[in-house]
């Protein structure tokens, strides 16, 4: 592709990108505008601000030397140490950072006319600094998603519990005692797929791909079995049922450790009303889905779960191999799905709706059997978070190299909440092992 072509295709993804920005704007409170809900998190607003600041900081004063348009809100929505999470309360007024989005993306477009996208500078070659740019406000769309539900769950919840009428709640469907549950050996043979394993490239060259995709690598996999499916809600309910948060065998002693801390016994957002499970969304107060994804699971409770039903967390090589890779053909897909990029419009993802969907409406199964490896939830994996052989940071350490201190894991396949260009089949999440506000669920290994 010329530059031409290429810039007007960048054009087109950043007004397509930043459209979805502004809706989520406008589902922010004021009263939440700029206050922190959750350690993790800095101020919602704050988020806003950080994807002008990030795209202007990329595309102009990295990759052209031009100056910040505005030095102080440059420090005030940068991610830096210097800049702790208390200090970014102070971000300016919903209107303030519209307009400093528009400022920035201003200066971003006329750095783009002004770039040679064929130099051989990594920063500006076929366009890299818009399109990390782009990523990145992705990424932050999904924060944002996470955030909208945490602020909600705020909101209902007080010091007695669940504030509000009983008329909140969607109170359609079966009550909780009249489920059809699974017990521990149903579980187990609930349905898997056999694959075969065998040598496969992990990890991608793929210019445009995080520093922690790189290199791409030789990995042979072992034979494995591989749930068809994610670990649904039904499945969780009866892993509560039967117990599964009183158990201590079902933990690892630090999961233990983390059940005490935490007082867990049941997913995040998940609230219970005589004998019905709901959950808190962004959208309101729903009852569970029991053929939805099981979400927001920290990493401890998806180990406790596997180990209740039988079976084990798929390592992240297993993962990426079920994902993407034909053992029959050798090919390996660039997405879950297959090549085109266009077969996005048949994932659950882009926050098309606010929350995942039921299994049975996922993909078709790939070329192993596997359905829903892209989009729904995030899915834990057993491997700790750490470079490939060949790693190299870039274009800085924070973003990967910070966190390959083996603390976190990875998650694979993207959420309801992630956007296409995300969902690439080498892309790779991570968190602690504690972290469950994420849209984080499961799929199990034998």
């Amino acid at each position: 592709m010329n530059s031409l072509l290429r810039k007007k295709q960048i054009v087109q993804d950043l007004i397509r990108v930043r459209a979805k920005t502004a809706r989520l704007m406008l589902r922010v409170q004021t009263s939440f505008w700029n206050k922190r809900v959750h350690d993790f998190y800095s101020p919602i607003g704050w988020h806003f601000g950080h994807i002008g600041m990030t795209e202007e900081h990329w595309t102009c004063t990295r990759a052209l030397g031009r100056p910040p348009q505005n030095e102080e809100l440059s420090f005030l929505f940068a991610n830096i140490p210097e800049n702790p999470k208390d200090n970014r309360i102070h971000v300016p007024v919903h209107e303030e950072v519209t307009a400093y989005l528009a400022a920035t993306r201003s200066r971003s477009l006329a750095a783009l006319d002004a770039a040679d996208l064929e130099s051989k500078d990594p920063l500006l070659s076929d366009g890299y600094a818009w399109e990390f740019a782009l990523q990145h406000e992705c990424q932050h769309q999904e924060t944002i998603c996470e955030l909208l539900q945490l602020i909600r769950k705020h909101d209902l919840l007080d010091e007695d519990g669940l504030r509000g009428s009983r008329s909140t709640f969607d109170s359609s469907g079966a009550r909780g005692d009249n489920r059809t549950f699974l017990s521990p050996s149903r579980l187990a043979d609930s349905p898997m797929i056999s694959v075969p394993g065998g040598t496969f490239t992990m990890g991608s060259d793929y210019q445009h791909g995080y520093d922690n995709e790189k290199r791409a690598h030789k990995v042979e996999v072992a034979p494995f079995h591989l749930d068809a499916d994610p670990v649904t809600v039904a499945d969780w309910q009866e892993f509560i049922r039967a117990g599964g948060y009183e158990t201590v065998e079902n933990w690892s002693p630090e999961g233990v450790e983390w059940l005490r801390t935490t007082g867990a016994n049941r997913p995040e957002y998940w609230l219970s009303r005589d004998g019905y499970d709901y959950y808190s969304s962004a959208d309101g107060v729903r009852r569970v889905n029991r053929f939805e994804p099981v979400s927001s699971i920290s990493w401890f409770e998806a180990d406790a779960f596997a180990r209740w039903a039988g079976k084990r967390l798929p390592t992240e090589p297993e993962w990426e191999f079920a994902a993407a890779f034909d053992p029959r053909s050798g090919h390996k897909c660039l997405y879950p799905w297959g090549d085109d990029p266009a077969g996005a419009a048949a994932v659950d993802c882009g926050f098309r709706n606010w929350g995942p969907a039921s299994v049975a409406s996922r993909s078709k199964p790939n070329a192993v059997g596997a359905r829903g490896m892209a989009g729904g939830v995030w899915e834990w994996t057993s491997t700790p978070f750490l470079p490939y052989a060949g790693f190299e940071p870039f274009p800085y350490d924070g973003y990967s190299k910070d966190h390959m201190d083996g603390k976190h894991f990875v998650c694979r396949g993207g959420s309801w909440a992630t956007d296409p260009r995300i969902l690439r089949a080498s892309f790779r999440n991570w968190y602690v092992p504690s972290y469950r506000q994420g849209f984080l669920g499961m799929r199990c290994a034998r």
